[in-house]
């Protein structure tokens, strides 16, 4: 039986000499990152990533444990041949750390830039909490921002909704914060000036995990300020290159992203 693919790539671009990892934050699929191809130069790949559980895999089930995932995205990635980048947006952050603390050590290929978005590497606070019921779990996961008006008002589409969201947050819940030697793979950090769950002073603690921290910015937004900069986000390229850190990094600006 054919394997179904882990990764879709909207715009294949079989020349690349960069392919860009992009992971979806918790109930998210491949399509919050449709977008992002037409701002990325011709020799960059953009693969966004499809879990189990979401279409495409939908016969797999979706993953609740965060390691057992990491181990499962970094065994696709250890045969990588062309260099690459990782960006994950809050779940999808926190797998991307997790899978690169796998590929280190493994002996994997390592990826030339972890950039991190609105995951603080200590955790956070799990909310909508997976055990509650349908209607409240719904309810806390539109308040968060995560459920668009026209899932929540159609019952069909809510029924393939929340079963993947649920299996997401209790993923997320089994994140555990290790004290670990700082990651020799460069990271970059990304947050909004608004956002509960990943304030940017938990951000900048990032710093603190990485022998090569190339800087924290932050935009003008809640949560998920991600959808509203795909434009700015190619900043993750400028971070890719050495050297880059000290111009990259910004105190905190109010309104904007501080590119």
């Amino acid at each position: 039986m054919r394997k179904p693919p882990w990764y879709l790539a909207f715009e294949p671009r079989p020349s690349a000499r960069l392919h860009l990892y992009a992971l979806p934050c918790a109930g998210g699929g491949p399509s919050a990152y449709r977008s992002w191809t037409r701002h990325l130069p011709p020799w960059v790949e953009l693969r966004a990533v499809t879990l189990p559980g979401r279409p495409g895999r939908h016969r797999e089930p979706a993953h609740t444990d965060c390691d057992t995932a990491a181990r499962a995205l970094a065994a696709e990635l250890a045969g990588q041949s062309v260099p690459y980048v990782v960006f994950g947006h809050s779940m999808g952050a926190m797998l991307g750390y997790r899978m690169v603390r796998e590929l280190e050590s493994g002996g994997g290929r390592r990826p030339e830039l972890l950039a991190v978005a609105a995951w603080p590497v200590r955790g956070a606070v799990v909310q909508p909490d997976p055990r509650a019921d349908d209607e409240r779990f719904a309810a806390a996961l539109r308040a968060l921002g995560g459920l668009p008006d026209e899932i929540a008002h159609d019952p069909g589409a809510l029924a393939r909704t929340l079963p993947v969201a649920r299996a997401d947050f209790t993923l997320c819940a089994s994140y555990t914060y290790r004290a670990e030697p700082p990651l020799s793979v460069p990271v970059a950090a990304f947050c909004g000036t608004r956002d509960p769950v990943a304030p940017p002073e938990s951000m900048a603690e990032w710093r603190e995990h990485t022998a090569d921290f190339r800087g924290l910015r932050v935009f003008d937004g809640d949560h998920f300020f991600v959808r509203d900069r795909v434009a700015e986000m190619t900043a993750i390229l400028e971070m890719r290159a050495p050297g880059g850190a000290d111009q990259a990094e910004r105190a905190v600006q109010p309104r904007g992203a501080t590119l």
